[in-house]
């Protein structure tokens, strides 16, 4: 018989938006009332394209291996396919169960996940989405072991109260986490410095009036939220999805040249720490405006990570932009000319340089 009537759900769904890193926690709770192993709750498509996956009592292995084989693909995941499949009929926070799971099985294009929830026994659970926008959809669920069978109605009827309380949570996590970019912005108007705030998918979450100016003058385009300007050595865009991409940069620079001759504008982009437990609305990147001002700290880093140059090339680069003859270079690295002129070659290669003009120019945008 479920023992659950003196649990307050709402109060532990809103502790854990209050201070996420209680989510394990509550989601546990709830799995232990539902005769659950697992309690889950995930983001799915959009800006979230599984950015977090809670769940509790697995192994890390097997959340390794669910990304492995693209887990999170409706053509795979029934889960996901029974869900997107409700969402097409109208019906956005159904309670689906292993009914809907029977149903969805057979029209997989694959069985990849299939044989995935075999190997970490957890064929069985249900589910109900708590959020359903733009950005993607935020998923409550408990996964069951083949020992503890499929749901019961009484069950069902458990989650779905649970769900409720959930959902609340959920939301009000998401408006705390989006009011943090706002904020953010804030400050940076307090400085009067030209700002974006972009979230985990690159989209702008808030803006400076500096920035908002920027747009109206046309240096820079915002279209779905999202910033386009051709600019050197990444376009705008570019530049951003370096900064939001898992694995991509911590830290960008580059030069928007302003149509009319007017003069150039320079941005500096920056990744910001990670949090557990964040729901994909925290504020995940900064790009702001900056004056030039040939600071030469990181640049070689920088180079080495977006063209994979070594540090020597990089320091070769720096050299060069800044007016260094190759007979100084030599002498200060000791080196032929021979040995420097291969280096200088293999610099323009990797940056896609012509020649050194050329590659001084490209230089021009990240080290002014």
């Amino acid at each position: 018989m479920l023992q659950s009537a003196n649990i307050d759900w709402n109060d532990t769904f809103l502790t854990a938006a209050l201070e996420p890193e209680k989510w394990p926690e509550a989601l546990d709770k709830m799995a232990g009332q539902l005769r659950a192993t697992h309690g889950q709750l995930i983001g799915v498509g959009g800006t979230r394209d599984i950015p977090f996956n809670i769940v509790t009592n697995f192994e890390r292995r097997g959340l390794e291996s669910f990304a492995e084989i693209d887990g999170g693909s409706p053509l795979a995941n029934y889960r996901i396919a029974a869900c997107n499949q409700d969402i097409v009929r109208g019906r956005y926070d159904s309670i689906l169960h292993e009914k809907h799971y029977d149903a969805t099985i057979p029209r997989l294009a694959t069985k990849q996940y299939v044989e995935w929830c075999d190997e970490y026994d957890i064929p069985f659970g249900c589910q109900t989405n708590l959020v359903v926008d733009q950005a993607g959809i935020v998923g409550l669920a408990i996964l069951r072991k083949r020992k503890e069978g499929r749901t019961t109605v009484a069950e069902r009827r458990l989650f779905a109260k649970v769900a409720v309380a959930a959902r609340r949570a959920v939301r009000l996590q998401e408006r705390l986490e989006g009011e943090q970019a706002r904020l953010l912005a804030g400050a940076f108007d307090a400085i009067a410095a030209a700002a974006f705030i972009l979230d985990a998918g690159g989209r702008v979450q808030a803006m400076t009036a500096s920035a908002e100016k920027l747009i109206a003058d046309g240096d820079i385009t915002l279209r779905n939220r999202l910033l386009q300007a051709d600019a050197l050595p990444l376009s705008l865009a570019q530049a951003v999805r370096a900064l939001t991409t898992d694995g991509g940069l911590d830290h960008v620079r580059l030069r928007i040249n302003c149509p009319d001759g007017r003069p150039a504008r320079f941005m500096e982009g920056f990744r910001l720490p990670g949090r557990p437990w964040s729901l994909g609305h925290l504020p995940h990147a900064i790009m702001v405006v900056r004056q030039p001002q040939r600071d030469r700290a990181g640049i070689s880093g920088f180079l080495s990570a977006l063209y994979r140059l070594t540090a020597t090339e990089a320091e070769i680069a720096m050299r060069l932009f800044d007016g260094m003859s190759r007979n100084d270079i030599c002498e200060e690295r000791s080196v032929t000319a021979e040995t420097l002129r291969g280096q200088v070659k293999s610099i323009c290669a990797k940056t896609g340089s012509q020649n050194e003009a050329d590659l001084m120019r490209l230089l021009g945008a990240i080290m002014d």
